[in-house]
């Protein structure tokens, strides 16, 4: 795990998804707002240390949140998804440099992003293999399709192969 928690630390630069040390998982997040704000898309993807398609997760609501607290809902539901499918090691990926130095800080602001910050913090911190890090927009291409996704398809929704109208961002991404 020390491996790659000095590979997630080395990749703030990257712009293309690269793969984990074996046995971990990397699950990228994105949220897209419509409407003004009032529906919020989640976009969750887990891909293993070969590359290959885990699962991917979307869902929509009707509420009126931030976009900095739509991420921050993101990023906790992809953990409570990882708790729930028992996966051991996963390194978490946000193009949200805000939210990962909040959670990643001693401080949490007094909001809902804070309350949002604070669920993530209890659920990270029985898991030492679990890792949340900052990766640029271009490696989060496939998790913000997803979230813009969501609502064409009923909500949640988790498909466990690659969807169709995904599939050639999927592989391209790899290459």
């Amino acid at each position: 795990m020390q491996k790659a928690r000095q590979l997630s630390q080395g990749t703030h630069q990257q712009t293309l998804w690269e793969n984990t040390p074996p046995l971990i998982v990397k699950c990228n997040v994105n949220c897209a707002l419509f409407n003004n704000n009032n529906i919020t898309g989640l976009g969750i993807f887990f891909r293993d240390s070969s590359e290959a398609f885990l699962l991917d997760f979307l869902k929509y609501s009707y509420f009126n949140y931030t976009p900095l607290e739509a991420e921050a809902l993101d990023l906790f539901e992809a953990i409570n998804i990882a708790i729930n499918f028992h996966m051991p090691s996963i390194i978490f990926e946000s193009d949200c440099r805000l939210l990962v130095d909040t959670l990643n800080s001693n401080s949490t602001p007094n909001n809902i992003f804070g309350d949002i910050i604070s669920r993530c913090k209890d659920l990270l911190s029985s898991r030492n293999n679990f890792i949340v890090s900052y990766v640029r927009r271009q490696a989060n291409r496939v998790a913000h399709i997803i979230a813009r996704a969501s609502l064409s398809h009923p909500s949640p929704y988790i498909f466990h192969e690659v969807p169709y109208t995904l599939y050639a961002l999927f592989f391209n991404e790899m290459n």
